[in-house]
């Protein structure tokens, strides 16, 4: 739980013949991180010849499938790559296949989804002309008269009543003539006439003031409302007729779809995974990271897929140069316990471990809910973020890390609520068994100084491991965040609190000089445990000229030590906050109970009252949590994972491809 799962590098030689078999026994067991075999360093595509052009093509099959699936509103769940029983070795004849089933099947969902756009189209324009002339007749405009008309060019519009000025505007100082003829829900039906000359003009002037021209019927019975209910009719069950089709079409097909996409996705899978391959010669070279508890089972698998026309090797991680320096990324696989899971995505927020240092989560996990509970302290606000985290994790498994965060989070906030005496704000129903924050204030604010300072020194011993995990001893021992800074931290720290600290907490002389003691000797003995470890190799020769001077070497390093333990007592007073938000979190229920008071003595005040106690704690719970869990994070990622974490981690990304009876597995 301290550290990722042990990665080994697996690497795999076959014949060309036996790749597709290969891959798709890999894929099978889900465990291998596949890495690019050259590395970047190939000067050309390294990849099994023709692996790229296939894998294109199957993309663009499986586009194809999903618009057709689209088309006929199949509703089709991710497959992750399931495969079927029977294995494709080759996989241009798989796409002919594929490609045999898809077309015909594509060609007739295309003229349905034309007929369908011709018949919408054609049911809209339907009911536009009917529309249109129910609003025309309503107006009386005598249509014959318009048609009869040789010398002026009459338009219909439809626009908002002050269109028709800016409309008059347009056409001045020609002539013309607006007739409003019939208004409705804010906007007019109306006629304009200009001389056939300024036809232009009017088309123009429309335009721009965005009206809605009414193409005048070529004959008058083209508004006899008996015709146009009829092609209303038509249209609707032109309509009809397309989207039964379609229906008939997603019945006949839709199984036929589904089996093609799978196979077409699997396809593409498992060509994607070759394209990290490297052909050398008549064989292909498979590379990647797999636990080091499923390599053996991985092996078998390969072996028996290929009849054992495979070479294995098998290293661990910690074998192979550049990993323990961290210039060769071993990708990040955690196996924590379930309460902590959720803690892991707030971690990756932060960013990704890398392989070599220790797995923060269980110490990312303790602080949390230590500094929750110590800023968000209820007994009955817990209660409810208890139950409303056990809802999540009971009714809507997709939100169970949520669920485990909120019920963790809400027996943190609880237990100190009981420490503080608290039941939903409100003091006496339980007694006080530990401190209140607003009564105890300045207790409560060196309590939080002192959980600072076990934060920042659980950082920089966390630091230490790192470095020395790394070969970093160096560091570890003399860097400002090694066992030397640390040290000098704490002697700083130990004489602040003889100084600061009232006579009833007086640290004794004895602790006092047994740090500084203790710093003296990591400091004295640390150069000559590097020499007894072999890790006090020669200095590099320096060049005889503009050679730096001994001082400012010394000066330089004086400055970043100094520079960084004010930046660790920085951090320390930081965790203030954990008082001040208790503090704040208690003061805003003073304030609500004052509220209520004072509208208890009004008239029908008591029921007021219970609603406004019951509102400001749902708005407590709501603002203040949020705000809470706010400021717990930045004093984990700032104050906490600052001093240790380096992240740059890849997270364990195997390729899964389960069959059937393996997809619950």
């Amino acid at each position: 739980m301290l550290r990722s799962v042990p990665m080994v590098h697996f690497r795999v030689q076959v014949p060309n013949r036996d790749a597709a078999l290969a891959t798709r026994a890999i894929a099978a067991e889900g465990m291998l991180h596949l890495v690019d075999i050259a590395h970047g360093h190939a000067p050309f595509d390294a990849s099994p010849p023709g692996v790229r052009e296939l894998y294109a093509s199957f993309r663009d099959i499986v586009h194809r499938i999903h618009a057709t699936a689209d088309r006929l509103g199949l509703q089709r769940e991710e497959t992750h790559g399931a495969i079927n029983d029977d294995e494709v070795a080759d996989f241009a004849a798989e796409r002919e296949r594929i490609l045999l089933l898809l077309e015909p099947m594509e060609k007739r969902v295309q003229e349905l989804v034309r007929r369908g756009s011709e018949a919408r189209e054609r049911l809209t324009t339907a009911r536009d002309n009917g529309a249109d002339a129910d609003r025309v007749r309503g107006a009386g405009v005598d249509i014959e008269r318009l048609l009869s008309l040789r010398f002026a060019f009459v338009r219909l519009g439809v626009a908002p009543a002050e269109a028709l000025s800016a409309i008059v505007t347009m056409l001045s100082p020609a002539s013309h003539a607006i007739v409003p003829l019939h208004e409705a829900d804010g906007s007019v039906l109306f006629a304009a006439a200009v001389p056939a000359a300024e036809r232009a003009r009017l088309d123009e002037a429309m335009r721009l003031t965005s009206t809605k021209p009414m193409a005048l019927p070529r004959t008058a019975g083209e508004l006899d409302p008996a015709r146009l209910a009829r092609e209303l009719a038509e249209a609707e069950q032109a309509a009809a007729d397309v989207q039964r089709g379609i229906e008939e079409e997603r019945t006949a097909s839709g199984a036929s779809l589904e089996g093609i996409a799978r196979r077409a996705e699997t396809a593409m899978l498992l060509l994607q995974a070759q394209t990290f391959f490297a052909a050398a010669g008549r064989f292909i070279v498979i590379s990647g990271w797999v636990p080091r508890d499923s390599a053996d089972r991985l092996a078998e698998r390969v072996r028996a897929a290929t009849k054992g026309h495979a070479v294995i090797e098998v290293e661990p991680a910690e074998g192979i140069p550049g990993v323990s320096e961290g210039t060769l990324r071993v990708p990040i696989l955690h196996r924590n316990p379930l309460l902590l899971r959720p803690f892991e995505k707030l971690i990756n927020i932060y960013g990704t471990p890398s392989y070599a240092e220790v797995e923060p989560t269980a110490f990312f996990a303790i602080g949390f809910l230590l500094m929750f509970g110590l800023m968000f302290g209820d007994a009955g606000h817990g209660a409810v973020l208890f139950s409303a985290g056990w809802f999540l994790f009971r009714y809507l498994p997709r939100f169970l890390d949520y669920g485990i965060l909120l019920m963790e989070a809400g027996v943190a906030s609880a237990a100190f609520g009981i420490l503080y005496g608290s039941v939903f704000g409100i003091r006496g129903l339980i007694p006080t068994l530990w401190l209140e924050p607003i009564d105890n204030l300045p207790r409560f604010m060196l309590i939080a100084v002192a959980f600072g300072a076990a934060v920042v020194t659980g950082g920089l011993v966390l630091n230490i491991i790192n470095s020395w995990r790394s070969g970093e001893w160096k560091a570890a021992l003399y860097g400002p965040r090694g066992v030397t800074g640390a040290m000098l931290y704490w002697i700083v720290l130990v004489v602040l609190a003889r100084a600061f600290v009232p006579a009833t907490v007086r640290i004794p002389g004895v602790v006092v000089a047994g740090v500084v003691l203790a710093a003296i000797a990591v400091i004295a003995g640390a150069r000559p445990l590097m020499h007894m470890l072999g890790r006090d190799a020669e200095p590099r020769p320096r060049p005889a000229v503009r050679t730096t001077p001994w001082w400012l070497h010394a000066l330089e390093a004086s400055v970043e030590l100094v520079d960084t333990l004010f930046s660790f007592f920085a951090n320390t007073i930081s965790f203030v906050r954990i008082a001040a938000f208790a503090a704040v979190h208690a003061g805003v229920f003073i304030a609500i109970f004052a509220l209520a008071d004072t509208i208890a003595a009004m008239r029908f005040g008591g029921v007021l009252s219970i609603v406004v106690h019951v509102a400001g704690n749902v708005l407590v719970i709501l603002l203040e949590g949020l705000t809470v869990s706010v400021q717990v994070l930045r004093l984990e990622y700032y104050e906490f994972f600052g001093k240790f974490f380096r992240g740059g981690g890849e997270p364990y990304a195997p390729l899964t491809l389960r069959s059937g009876s393996e997809r619950h597995a």
